[in-house]
Formats: structure tokens, C-alpha cells, sequence
């Protein structure tokens, strides 16, 4: 279904990021991170962590649950990845 959305910036970041990553559609990104959100579906569902390659931070942004705690230990665990 065609339709038009007004999109948070940061919205339309993630899925341009995820449609490249999955080399799909922007529409279909889109879908899928509504999907998402409602907790019914998509690629990821059931993942704890979204990898999204935000346009303006040259680092890759890591979006969490607000209740998921970041240790010096996880940290230290991911540096070199």
C-alpha cells in the first residue's frame, strides 16, 4: 500500500540504514521497524539490540532497551569488535 509519512529524521536514519544493510526498500525498512515497535514481527523481533548506522555520528549507533544497563565489563568485551 502506498501511503505518505511525515518521519522523525532519526526514524528515517534507521531505516535507510537497515533498508542498505538488507538491501531492501526504504518502505519495506520502514514496515519493519513499525513491526517492530509493536512487537508483532519483523527481521529482528525478539532481538535485544537494533545495529543502526546513524548519517550524522561517524560511529554506528546501538539502540537498547531503556532498562538494558551498559558495564564497563560489556564494554570491555565489545572494544575490539
Amino acid at each position: 500500500m502506498r501511503t505518505t509519512l511525515d518521519l522523525d529524521d532519526r526514524v528515517l536514519a534507521a531505516a535507510r540504514s537497515i533498508a542498505r544493510a538488507q538491501r531492501t526498500s526504504l518502505g519495506k525498512a520502514v514496515s519493519e521497524l513499525a513491526l517492530k515497535g509493536l512487537g508483532t514481527g519483523g527481521a529482528g523481533a525478539g532481538t535485544s539490540q537494533v545495529f543502526v548506522d546513524v548519517e550524522y555520528s561517524p560511529f554506528p549507533v546501538i539502540v537498547a532497551p531503556p532498562d538494558h544497563v551498559v558495564t564497563d565489563e560489556l564494554v570491555a568485551a565489545h572494544r575490539d569488535d
